[in-house]
């Protein structure tokens, strides 16, 4: 029996098991090491520093509403100073169904006297660059729509301090003819008593192609 083979294949099994932990703990020393060293601000890139999410929003086009912050307050250009007259004017929320359109134009009389106001407010349509559009203003909203109350006969309006009245634009976004560009105002420029003191409101009217636009009187506001 050759002995020699015997003792040398007794020894090889025992020396792969002794190899691995060796192995092991060698890669764990050089993971241990890898993790454990100190980060040097000499070679390690700073971090770019990101703004916060509400500067973030504020510095795109549509500020906060559009990129899911709280909306910044915007001041109105007539929700600012009471004016020289003592009457302010703001445009309210348009209401449209099947085409028609109805904004409220609301009168706050913001002195400190009483005024009245009658008949119907003088009203130009502006384009994007505060230019006049050429729009059919028309004083017989049936002409428009039917619309009850909108046609009563013009009276006078007291109005003590704090109280307001309100004037209906009614439009049609009503497209005739498809080689015709619409008409889309900006803005509405309204003087109140038609004397010649124009307060100018944001406010869009979606003309469509008519050109036309009704405009009702001053009526009182409920308290």
């Amino acid at each position: 029996m050759d002995t020699t083979a015997i003792a040398s294949g007794a020894r090889r099994p025992a020396l792969r098991p002794a190899l691995r932990p060796a192995l092991l703990l060698a890669a764990l020393g050089l993971l241990t090491a890898c993790g454990s060293q100190p980060a040097s601000s000499a070679s390690s890139p700073p971090s770019p520093a990101f703004p916060r999410p509400d500067r973030l929003a504020s510095s795109f086009p549509g500020g906060h509403e559009q990129y899911g912050g709280s909306p910044s307050p915007r001041p109105s250009p007539t929700a600012s100073a009471c004016p020289a007259s003592g009457l302010r004017v703001h445009a309210e929320e348009a209401e449209a169904a099947m085409g028609l359109r109805v904004l409220g134009v609301r009168l706050v009389n913001c002195g400190e006297d009483s005024r009245t106001v009658r008949g119907r407010p003088g009203v130009r349509v502006l384009d994007g660059d505060g230019e006049p559009l050429e729009v059919e203003i028309l004083h017989t909203v049936s002409e428009i729509a039917l619309v009850d109350g909108l046609d009563d006969a013009p009276a006078p309006v007291p109005l003590d301090p704090g109280e307001s009245a309100v004037a209906r634009l009614v439009w049609r976004n009503t497209v005739t003819d498809a080689t015709v560009p619409a008409t889309d105002g900006s803005a509405v420029e309204i003087d109140p008593l038609g004397d010649r003191e124009p307060q100018t409101v944001p406010a869009h009217l979606d003309l469509g192609n008519t050109d036309r636009l009704a405009v009702s009187p001053w009526a009182p506001v409920p308290r």
